[in-house]
């Protein structure tokens, strides 16, 4: 089984993501932003990927990307990112800074599942 982190702020799209990988078999731990999600990886640092929003409270996504890419732990962590709000330059970034795949919201569930399935091979 699978374990994925989601940082999410908004309600129905962590109700939604967890789903999706409640239902693909895997187990699914929401954090409301940013910082929680960094300390839920110190903490249990045995997670499979994270799926992070950009704009959160506390600690935003890409702060997270950055701060987690730091980690000598967390240096191959496939995070999946997710936002409505971002351009082209703004993705190209994000990836360039250690983000495995982008998804535009909202999110689509086959995207979702393929994204799961390519990070968990």
């Amino acid at each position: 089984m699978v374990k994925i982190l989601i940082a999410e702020d908004d309600a129905l799209s962590q109700k939604f993501v967890s789903t999706v990988v409640d239902r693909m078999g895997h187990c699914a731990f929401v954090s409301p932003n940013g910082r929680h999600a960094w300390e839920t990886l110190c903490a249990e640092n045995r997670f499979d990927m994270l799926i992070t929003d950009i704009m959160m409270p506390g600690m935003d996504g890409t702060t997270l990307i950055r701060t987690v890419r730091a980690d000598q732990r967390f240096t191959t962590l496939p995070i999946i990112i997710m936002s409505a709000f971002i351009g082209v330059s703004e993705i190209a970034g994000l990836l360039e800074i250690g983000a495995t795949w982008f998804m535009a919201k909202p999110v689509e569930r086959n995207i979702l599942e393929d994204y799961i399935a390519r990070a968990i091979k």
